[in-house]
């Protein structure tokens, strides 16, 4: 391995750990929090690794809890729209400009879907149900199919899963609180 090589797999991990962070966190604030920065270190990532539609996906990632963590526009429904839109922008742009594999942009396209659905939707439990059926296992795939594996972004998913099973568990009688 090359050291940009070590270096996207040292920033892969990073950002794995706070992806992880933030399903245990009870507010949706701090997940978005988390997520964000999370996304940041996952674009780099992914751009030292030449994995386009990894890093568009992610990029849209940051703009994603932006928008969602304030209450002003979290629930409507152009902010919904708006999001995916800019969702298929980022996927068409990734294949347009960067030529990448349509099954890859397809994986990762219908991971964010899923993920920004939940999302919106301001539901704790919800987001983690999400995360749990359709986000991890997507970006799992999407992460072994790559020429050189994020092993940062497959330990970041296979957390993600456990994690969001203890997350249930552990506020299946409190609950989750919104803000």
């Amino acid at each position: 391995m090359n050291i940009i090589t070590v270096t996207a797999q040292i920033l892969g991990i990073a950002a794995m750990v706070l992806s992880v962070l933030s399903i245990q966190c009870r507010s949706n604030r701090n997940f978005f929090l988390c997520q964000e920065f999370a996304g940041v270190l996952f674009v780099i990532s992914f751009c030292m690794f030449g994995a386009w539609s990894g890093a568009m996906m992610n990029f849209f990632g940051i703009i994603r809890p932006e928008l969602l963590r304030h209450e002003k526009t979290a629930k409507s429904a152009i902010t919904l729209y708006g999001l995916l839109l800019l969702l298929a922008i980022c996927a068409l742009t990734t294949i347009f400009v960067f030529h990448e594999k349509y099954y890859l942009i397809l994986i990762v396209a219908a991971a964010q879907t899923a993920g920004t659905y939940a999302m919106w939707t301001q539901n704790g439990k919800s987001i983690r149900l999400s995360q749990l059926f359709a986000v991890s296992p997507l970006w799992l795939l999407y992460n072994f199919l790559l020429p050189i594996p994020s092993i940062g972004g497959i330990l970041n998913e296979t957390i993600n899963i456990i994690s969001s099973i203890l997350a249930l568990y552990r506020y299946r009688k409190t609950g989750f609180t919104k803000r």
